[in-house]
């Protein structure tokens, strides 16, 4: 039986965990929307809106889908914006309640609030709501029911989530391991390759529409001239870039962004503290390495090293929530736990570190 002073402070950790996810929230989402409702972000929003109407197109089934809910342009960013807050808010939920089948103590906290993880949004609200999320409420969904040991109906259930995401972004195939871990940690072999099988089927699908369909200039002309008759001007960012080829892609990456990418290998680091603290690491090193390698590919072929940074860790942070017998957690002082979470930050894209959330309130209270 927990003593009185044990429970009193099980109850600070939870409110203050709990408070920092709303928080989280409402800073990445809601504190946003009444301009996203307003505009058009070209990366966030454009990229959910580029469709088929210059031929089949990697990635071009979501903005199928919104033109067919809403021709306008403006109902349509309307309708996206909408879904991706409905997605972010799904998986704080998620995580909220994955958190309170734990032991809720400090290194849990640091693992659900940390700026790699549910506080990353927040930190970044220019990269926060692209195609991933999708994934992530599948991955949500995967990890609550192999928590309530029910795993096999919540990997049936991800399952069209995750089609749904791979379908409009070939890149989000490399959430795949974290899938077949719960799978094959959780069930039987058979049935969990027969889940395998399952979610390699639009894996397969994904990556063959991004071979031979992976767009061009002329087909992003086109799409963009679709755009224009609906309303929406603006044909660069996500649109640009799907015209772009891939060696140009690397090209530019290369010459634009490094030497200062090196950079993200601090947060990249400082992110693994809670799974250390956990004892998370190094004893599931396998999946972790298997993450990573799956995410790996993107470093080459993608500009925003925080976001495949985050994939990384949101894999993983769900694994150990979904798993936490699998941990065990160290002692670690709340102040130590508020100091990690606090204390540092990094962007999607571009300048790779940025103030922690303690810098900008001091900042912002001394301005």
């Amino acid at each position: 039986m927990p003593s009185s002073s044990e429970q009193r402070a099980k109850i600070a950790y939870t409110t203050i965990t709990l408070l920092g996810l709303a928080y989280a929230f409402y800073r990445g989402y809601l504190f946003w929307l009444p301009s996203r409702l307003s505009g058009f972000d070209h990366w966030q929003v454009g990229d959910w809106l580029i469709d088929y109407s210059g031929g089949m197109v990697r990635r071009g089934l979501s903005g199928e889908f919104f033109f067919t809910l809403a021709p306008d342009g403006a109902t349509a960013i309307t309708f996206v914006v909408v879904m991706q807050v409905a997605l972010a808010a799904t998986v704080y939920v998620l995580a909220a309640v994955l958190y309170l089948r734990t032991d809720r103590g400090p290194v849990w906290m640091m693992l659900v609030l940390s700026p790699a993880f549910l506080l990353f949004p927040a930190l970044d609200a220019t990269g926060n709501t692209r195609k991933e999320w999708l994934v992530l409420v599948a991955l949500a969904i995967a990890a609550l029911a192999t928590r309530s040991a029910r795993p096999a109906l919540g990997l049936w259930l991800a399952l069209p989530l995750f089609t749904a995401g791979v379908l409009v972004h070939e890149a989000l195939i490399v959430l795949l391991p974290a899938f077949a871990y719960l799978a094959f940690v959780s069930l039987p072999r058979e049935r969990a390759r027969v889940l395998l099988g399952a979610y390699l089927v639009p894996v397969v699908i994904s990556v063959g529409i991004a071979l031979l369909r992976p767009g061009s200039s002329e087909l992003a002309a086109e799409i963009c001239a679709n755009w224009r008759a609906r309303g929406i001007e603006d044909c660069g960012g996500a649109l640009a870039a799907i015209g772009m080829p891939a060696t140009e892609m690397v090209d530019k990456l290369v010459n634009e962004s490094f030497p200062g990418y090196w950079a993200y290998l601090l947060p990249a680091a400082l992110a693994t503290l809670p799974f250390f603290a956990l004892r998370f690491f190094p004893r599931e090193r396998l999946i972790g390495l298997l993450v990573v390698a799956g995410v790996s590919p993107l470093f080459i072929l993608g500009w925003d090293y925080g976001r495949w940074v985050f994939l990384i860790v949101a894999q993983l942070s769900f694994i150990a929530l979904a798993l936490p017998e699998r941990s065990r957690p160290m002692r670690i002082p709340l102040y130590g736990a508020l100091a990690f979470i606090l204390l540092w930050g990094f962007n999607h894209a571009g300048p790779a570190v940025s103030d922690g959330l303690a810098v900008r309130w001091l900042s912002s209270v001394l301005s």
